[in-house]
């Protein structure tokens, strides 16, 4: 197994004022083995960390990986339009090559902006399986699952997801899982839900589904079962642990304490709401006081254009504050504990943080960068991070106990080979459309 020893870090701690800490750390078979200073041991990679602040890689928890080969194909337009008029017929269209660059494009961004963890839902899965295992990036999959209440596609649905399921989890990748992940209450049966949700109980996977989005979908939801959608996933017996929920918007006080007695966990999606106008903003506040999981994404690129978990760290801090008219609502460090540990808990991963045994997903920042400065031991480096930090900071990825990028340059794809087949896909893509 790789063994990297980082010398000379600026350790950014999870203390209440995030004040660094000098010190090296030993990464051995994928994990953190030691933490301290003066550590003497040989390892494959040392990364002299001078001048760099080293902290826990981002989850992306919600994503759709493929749809980076759609970033600025439409863009400001109703949600309904933007849907029926421009993406779905673009999807339809996706071939092989698309899925797998548009993956590809989206890996390299996200291990660029410090992303080490993402979780997808999609379709031709098994394409996505290998442009993510190409990548070196840590990951969950699913495929999104739609029957609008057909019996034929659901047994057919059922039978996709289930085989792919079971396929990543017999290719035994130690960075790959999968998931059960069922699109929304409004496009599945209830057929659909309950028995997606027996396979992710009987495979021990996540449960992944977008929930509570739009008002819109509350409304339909509400005339079609005569409840709200957290509380008709609850009569149904589909609202559990294993259930991750993207978007988690329009939800009653109710909702809310319901998901946090189920221990059902939320991803918030706010640069992806926001640029759709999908109105309202997460009950965050209450989400923490009833215990509900809170994690982020950023959504697909066709819908927020990017793949970075900085930028959703600091839309939710900025977002919950204005709403609640109060500055001191959700703190700097929160936003990131979401960002990263939170990521890694909601989908039982010991990681998301720095501390001996958790996973060795980790990233370096250019400490000496203008935006990130001044930093001293009286600056709260929580803050720096989220409020100014950007992907353009990130100098080092390293996932598994692996480096997937050095000083900037990535290891495990090529940068111009990638971009170059995404811009050739979405050409042949576009041509198609007419």
């Amino acid at each position: 197994m790789t063994s990297i020893l980082i010398k000379n870090a600026t350790i950014f701690t999870q203390n209440a004022n995030g004040s660094p800490a000098k010190a090296d750390v030993l990464c051995e078979n994928g994990r953190i083995s030691k933490i301290g200073t003066g550590i003497l041991a040989k390892a494959e990679y040392k990364i002299d960390a001078s001048g760099k602040i080293l902290m826990p890689g981002f989850a992306n928890c919600h994503t759709h990986a493929a749809m980076s080969l759609l970033r600025g194909y439409c863009d400001d337009m109703k949600l309904e339009d933007w849907l029926a008029k421009k993406i779905w017929p673009a999807e339809a269209k996706m071939g092989k090559d698309a899925i797998k660059a548009g993956t590809k494009l989206a890996t390299l961004e996200m291990i660029k902006s410090g992303t080490t963890f993402f979780n997808d839902m999609y379709f031709q899965m098994d394409l996505v399986f290998e442009a993510t295992a190409d990548s070196g990036m840590r990951a969950c999959l699913g495929y999104g699952m739609i029957d609008l209440g057909d019996a034929a596609k659901r047994e057919k649905e059922l039978g996709i997801a289930r085989k792919f399921a079971k396929s990543a989890i017999s290719a035994k990748n130690p960075l790959i899982t999968a998931s059960m992940a069922p699109h929304s209450p409004y496009t599945c049966s209830k057929e659909l839900l309950q028995e997606s949700f027996m396979t992710s109980q009987e495979l021990k996977l996540p449960y992944h589904i977008h929930l509570s989005e739009t008002r819109k979908e509350v409304f339909d939801v509400l005339k079609q079962t005569g409840k709200r959608p957290v509380e008709y996933l609850d009569s149904i017996g589909v609202l559990g642990k294993n259930m991750v929920a993207a978007h988690c918007v329009w939800m009653t006080l109710r909702e809310v304490e319901l998901m946090g007695k189920k221990g059902a966990k939320a991803i918030l999606n706010p640069g992806s709401n926001l640029k759709l106008a999908s109105g309202g903003v997460p009950p965050v506040p209450e989400m923490m006081k009833s215990k509900v999981g809170i994690c982020l994404g950023t959504d697909g690129a066709a819908s927020n254009n990017s793949l970075s978990m900085f930028e959703a760290a600091k839309y939710i801090a900025l977002l919950v504050k204005n709403a609640r008219w109060n500055a001191s609502i959700i703190t700097a460090q929160e936003a990131l504990g979401f960002a990263t540990s939170g990521g890694y808990e909601a989908f039982g991963l010991n990681g998301g943080r720095i501390a001996k045994g958790a996973l060795a997903d980790l990233i370096l920042l250019d400490a000496k960068a203008a935006n990130l400065n001044p930093a001293t031991a009286a600056t709260n480096m929580h803050a720096q991070v989220v409020y100014a930090g950007h992907a353009g900071n990130v100098t080092d990825s390293i996932i598994g106990g692996k480096p997937v990028m050095l000083d900037g340059k990535i290891l495990t794809l090529n940068e111009d080979k990638v971009v170059e087949q995404a811009n050739n896909e979405y050409e042949r893509l576009i041509s198609s459309l007419g």
